[in-house]
């Protein structure tokens, strides 16, 4: 029978997923000869046989691929078939030519290492660190591609005649599973004390069990980085831990069991359960149940549990103590990064952990943990990081050039372009401190390394003084496009959906730089991907003192009750509902905002409820960021659709969305004694129906169906919720983020997809 041969080149998630000894076991099935090898674009692989066995072999690759890979077929050659070649083989990898990063994100461990895992009979029993070819670490411990052990923090340990006869053996679930290891010869873990002193104990997580059952906080060494840990339903430990880290509110996220405890807790729909035990493993937000036995410290003004499972053997082996579930809360301080490195982790742990169970496997790159919600059956991403990264978002077409685009000030995210993939930095965090800012620039370098980027167009905000943008500064003789934030906001959803524009988009969120020199934030814009017409906004307040006013949400109640009432009136009303805060500070604070000093205009929505939510008295220190806003949320009355008058004036051909109104509505029913969860209702619902007005009055002006919503305040389950329903009712098309946050985790995606249609404009494409 003729023999022909071809050359295979797959791309995508094809290294570290058992591809290449499924593509081995697929061409022995078929009678097949040839090759399979690793190389920096992805998997290339040479197959001879008669033409009906070639041709199943292609559709096989893709049909009958293993679980986490998801090949792409990107070029099929014919070469010349060799004479007397009688076998199928896997070749050492090739790292020379372009590279094409294929890493899948870290996987949670599989059904069959579980049951390993919980097999006395194993050689593995009970060991910490088991893992094969379907599951296990990925992007947290490789340096470089192609995903071979070399390349890895695994490099370290040499694997032990049995591990390394299942690492050879093309026929075993471990076969070339880089991470592979056992007791004999692989990582370790160890107790130690709160100053890092190694303590004597020959079953170390047991022993961490025992101190968690205890009430005793612990720094736990994962996948990503260390978590802080204590049990759940222990209010004097839970109490504790907010004590050291000076976390007075913000909720924390819990670690449980399995499923069926996950249930005992919170409302769990299907959606929510195949997220919790799919491979990614999740933090996701579950409403909560009224008879959890869950300490009310653990998410003091929430109507949601952070619920994730445990998604290492050492999670799982955790979760085997007496207590429901386990407070797992990144290891950090106060506004740093995810803390990774046992050294760093003693010195900046230590004053919060009674005691760390480290181990010595090596995390190259930090991850968090993702935060996932469910929102009409399907997923809405809050923080994109473990498990999803570095899996790329694709885009409609094939880049001109590589693409960096650096991201916000806040919930910092980094993306790279590189062909038609989008690839979104983990999540990062607020660039505000010295660490971050440095965590920030590591990332860069480690992912574009990584990827092997050249970018040829960097992107950054429009704000002349954010770091990322004055890092943007560093590189020379590389094009610099600065992006406005809510354009990048916009462009987002655009990006993540394949829109071509012109959108309406409304761009929400907390604060953002203007092209105007004032502080945007409540935006109504027609948007291309290169460029945004500005069509309207929330009506301009003074912020007084600038940023301080985003911490003290007091600051935004006086400036829109003396912008509302004027002066003196506006100053007494103050002073009388806002009775703890003195009246020197109000009084300060209304000098500034009379004088016009420190007090810049903007028309931030997040910036409005921070000032509801003070003059009802829930927040009026944020002590984490839109804590104000999220307790307004969570203190709405359900059932009531009221909504406090919504007026718009036009001017210079702007819509003006007026807070006047609304504040003269809001004291008034303040002063008849109306309850605050109907007030916090009613101003939600009239930020559903101002915006469904402005979205409304400018599709009817352009004829565009398009809405495309983005920004921080669509985190708000009420907000989104009730517009997307209102604007779908008015026969508009509503997208939003899904696969990225709607937050500004997806304003260095925006900036790239904003540089990328530049870049297409410049070469006439």
């Amino acid at each position: 029978m003729k023999q022909t041969r071809c050359k295979i080149c797959v791309a995508g998630a094809v290294q570290g997923v058992g591809f290449r000894p499924f593509v081995y076991n697929l061409a022995a099935r078929l009678a097949l000869t040839g090759s399979v090898t690793n190389t920096s674009e992805g998997v290339q692989i040479e197959v001879q046989g008669d033409g009906a066995g070639l041709e199943r072999f292609k559709k096989a690759v893709i049909s009958e691929c293993p679980p986490p890979a998801e090949p792409v077929i990107t070029g099929v050659e014919a070469v010349e078939p060799i004479d007397n070649e009688n076998l199928f083989v896997i070749r050492d990898s090739r790292p020379e030519g372009k590279r094409e990063l294929s890493i899948t994100p870290d996987t949670a461990t599989c059904a069959a290492c579980l049951a390993e895992l919980n097999d006395p009979a194993d050689r593995r029993y009970q060991y910490p660190f088991i893992n094969c070819t379907h599951c296990g670490p990925r992007y947290t411990i490789i340096n470089d591609i192609p995903y071979d052990r070399p390349n890895t923090t695994m490099r370290e340990f040499t694997q032990c005649t049995r591990c390394q006869s299942e690492y050879d053996d093309p026929g075993d679930r471990r076969f070339h599973a880089q991470p592979n290891a056992c007791p004999a010869c692989g990582p370790h873990v160890w107790l130690a004390d709160a100053g890092g002193k190694s303590l004597d104990a020959d079953k170390p997580i047991k022993q961490a069990i025992e101190f968690l059952q205890a009430g005793k906080i612990l720094a736990i060494k994962g996948l990503g980085g260390f978590h802080l840990a204590v049990r759940a339903d222990n209010d004097e430990a839970v109490a504790e831990l907010r004590k050291r880290k000076y976390r007075k509110a913000k909720s924390f996220a819990i670690m449980v069991r399995d499923i069926e405890t996950a249930r005992q807790f919170a409302h769990v729909d299907k959606t929510a359960q195949e997220l919790l035990t799919g491979k990614e493993r999740p933090i996701v937000l579950c409403r909560k149940r009224p008879d959890s036995p869950l300490s009310t410290l653990v998410a003091p003004s929430s109507r949601f549990w952070g619920i994730m499972l445990p998604y290492t053997p050492l999670h799982t082996l955790l979760m085997q103590g007496d207590y429901p579930g386990l407070v797992m809360t990144s290891g950090n301080q106060t506004d740093e990064p995810i803390e990774s490195d046992n050294n760093s982790s003693r010195e900046k742990l230590g004053g919060i952990a009674d005691f760390f169970l480290m181990h010595n496997r090596g995390i190259y790159t930090s991850c968090d943990d993702s935060v996932l919600r469910v929102f009409q059956s399907e997923p809405l991403m809050l923080r994109r990081a473990r498990g999803y990264v570095p899996t790329p978002v694709i885009l409609a077409r094939k880049g001109r050039g590589d693409i960096l685009a650096l991201g916000a000030e806040l919930k910092n995210t980094v993306t790279f372009v590189k062909d038609n993939k989008a690839f979104v930095s983990q999540h990062i965090g607020d660039l505000g401190t010295t660490v971050v800012y440095e965590s920030f620039v590591r990332t860069v370098e480690k992912l574009g390394a990584l990827i092997g980027a050249r970018p040829q167009i960097i992107a950054c905000d429009l704000h002349p003084a954010m770091l990322s943008t004055r890092f943007a500064q560093t590189y020379e003789d590389i094009q610099l496009v600065r992006v406005q934030h809510h354009h990048a906001h916009i462009a987002a959803v655009m990006g993540e959906h394949n829109l071509e524009g012109p959108v309406i988009g409304l761009a929400v969120d907390g604060i953002g730089y203007g092209s105007d020199g004032t502080i945007w934030g409540g935006e109504l814009l027609y948007v291309w991907p290169d460029r945004i017409e500005r069509k309207g906004h929330l009506q301009q307040i003074p912020m007084p003192g600038g940023d301080v006013a985003s911490l003290e949400p007091w600051r935004m109640a006086v400036s829109c009750l003396i912008k509302t009432f004027g002066s003196p009136k506006g100053v007494t009303l103050a002073n009388e509902l806002i009775t703890d805060i003195p009246s020197a500070n109000i009084n300060a604070v209304a000098v500034m905002i009379i004088k016009n000093i420190n007090s810049p205009l903007c028309s931030s929505l997040g910036r409005f409820f921070d000032a509801v939510s003070a003059l009802l008295g829930i927040c009026r220190e944020n002590t984490y960021e839109a804590q104000a806003a999220i307790e307004l949320e969570n203190s709405a009355a359900p059932d009531e659709h009221n909504a406090y008058p919504v007026e718009i004036e036009t001017r210079d051909d702007i819509k003006i969305l007026l807070i006047e109104p609304v504040m003269q509505a809001l004291v008034k029913d303040l002063h008849s004694g109306l309850g605050r969860g109907i007030i916090a209702a009613k101003a939600h619902n009239f930020v559903v129906e101002g915006l469904t007005q402005l979205a409304t009055e400018l599709s009817q002006e352009t004829l565009c169906k398009t809405v495309a919503l983005s920004g921080g305040v669509f985190q708000n389950e009420i907000i989104l919720s009730r517009l997307v329903d209102t604007l779908e009712r008015k026969g508009l098309s509503v997208y939003f983020n899904r696969k990225l946050p709607v937050n500004d985790g997806c304003i260095s995606f925006g900036q790239a997809v904003v540089a990328d249609t530049l870049i297409r404009k410049k070469s006439g494409v």
